[in-house]
């Protein structure tokens, strides 16, 4: 079972992720407003070295909106009283799990089962 303070030590964690979340992906954003399109440079090299730019920042955005949508999803449990259950089995995540990650929605034994069976499975 979760302490109360447990529970605001995470709550303020994920607070400050959040407000850090949003900023990187302003920066992420801001960039790929102010890069030309790629293919339009004098350099075959250089429209490479943009387009994999373009690629690398949509992969770091894509990543930071999923991390984000978790945070938000953990912040709209704890408004609802529901955090620190698990969503797949409905039991209780160690308190141990949701300090080294208090964004986690699975327990040990869900987040296993999730992962052997996702298709991206190496």
């Amino acid at each position: 079972m979760l302490t109360d303070k447990r529970l605001q030590r995470n709550r303020q964690w994920l607070l400050d992720q959040r407000t850090r979340l949003l900023a990187e992906m302003e920066g992420i954003d801001a960039a790929i407003d102010g890069s030309e399109r790629p293919g339009l440079g004098t350099h075959m090299a250089d429209n490479a070295s943009e387009v994999f730019e373009q690629a690398r920042n949509a992969g770091v955005l894509l990543r930071l909106r999923n991390t984000l949508e978790l945070v938000d999803r953990a912040l709209l449990k704890m408004d609802k009283g529901g955090y620190g259950t698990c969503e797949g089995c409905g039991q209780a995540i160690d308190p141990a799990r949701l300090k080294a990650l208090p964004h986690c929605s699975l327990c040990m034994a869900c987040q296993s089962r999730a992962e052997l069976s996702s298709p991206h499975r190496r």
